[in-house]
């Protein structure tokens, strides 16, 4: 299959500007389907120890959860005498998380990937388009590119404003990849990124929240949610620009993930959001809140920022999100 650049999209009658729905009226995987044999097993050449790194969250963090989100509640259940079950009551969101197909529309469509609907998803009507379960059946592996973002900054003594839409810009990305020695461009354009790779952005997020207490991080979790400009939910994240939107799409991510809770800087200040470009447009998983603190310092210790990454998405028909269930083997 050819995979177009951004430039040369051209949606097909009804279909929203920019949408890149190249998979078939039927496809639930998006760019989960560039995740071939041929290219997971590429991907295992990074390992070189086979030390297994877990990037996920309790499911209790973070504290108090983002976006007025539910709170992680555990229970435990007696068999009798001979033994325990667990019940959990959660918010898969609320804690390191995947953002699913049927979580964020393309706002002026209302479409969500691949022309799911809002009554698609709830309502008399309703069907598993799009749904988790596509993906859990799929599974989630390939290499993983880490861009250290906030040990880059720490190092030039740049300060990040953490609970802001502080962004960081395209030019960020490139000279932190420099700085790892790597080449931020598609390999067909002469740069490093393969085909399929998952881009992971470490803004340094998640440590400064976890030096924080819960009274000082209370007031910036549970500012109140407004969608828009005003929104008191306010984050670091990947700026909105045509530079970022070209480098997400022309890459050919299979997915993205961060540690901060909404990959793109919050709220966005443009009159779009790169979550309707990456789940709506493009089908691309995007990873929030995930742990990245303990593969950072394997990374700088290797002096590689490329390794195994694993996920097994929760199976629930119809679901919109899963826990982020990802592992790093370097």
């Amino acid at each position: 299959m050819d995979l177009p650049l951004r430039k040369d999209l051209r949606p097909k009658s009804g279909q929203p500007e920019d949408a890149a729905w190249i998979w078939g009226s039927d496809d639930e995987l998006g760019r989960l389907n560039l995740q071939t044999p041929e290219r997971v097993k590429k991907a295992l050449e990074t390992v070189s120890s086979g030390e297994i790194i877990p990037l996920g969250l309790p499911f209790d963090q973070v504290a108090p959860p983002c976006y007025g989100r539910q709170v992680f509640k555990h229970s435990i259940h007696a068999l009798g005498d001979i033994g325990f079950d667990d019940l959990y009551d959660m918010n898969p969101q609320s804690t390191s998380q995947w953002d699913g197909f049927r979580h964020f529309c393309h706002i002026p469509s209302g479409y969500f990937y691949n022309g799911t609907t809002a009554k698609d998803i709830q309502g008399e009507n309703a069907s598993t388009k799009c749904g988790m379960q596509a993906w859990a059946k799929h599974g989630i592996a390939g290499r993983g590119l880490l861009l250290d973002y906030g040990r880059w900054a720490e190092a030039r003594n740049i300060k990040p404003v953490y609970y802001d839409n502080f962004k960081i810009t395209h030019s960020d990305l490139v000279n932190v990849a420099e700085s790892q020695g790597i080449d931020l461009r598609p390999a067909a354009q002469g740069g490093d990124i393969q085909i399929g790779d998952i881009l992971v952005v470490r803004s340094g997020f998640l440590k400064n929240a976890n030096s924080l207490t819960y009274e000082e991080r209370a007031p910036c979790h549970l500012g109140k949610n407004i969608f828009g400009r005003h929104d008191e939910q306010r984050y670091i994240g990947v700026e909105q620009s045509e530079d970022i939107l070209d480098l997400l799409h022309d890459s050919y991510f299979s997915a993205v993930a961060s540690d901060h809770p909404a990959f793109e800087a919050w709220p966005s200040e443009k009159d779009y959001y790169l979550h309707e470009k990456l789940l709506a447009l493009w089908g691309v998983p995007i990873g929030e809140l995930w742990d990245l603190e303990k593969l950072a310092e394997k990374c700088v210790e290797r002096k590689q920022w490329t390794f195994f990454l694993s996920s097994a998405p929760n199976h629930v028909k119809g679901g919109i999100s899963s826990t982020a269930n990802a592992v790093a083997i370097v």
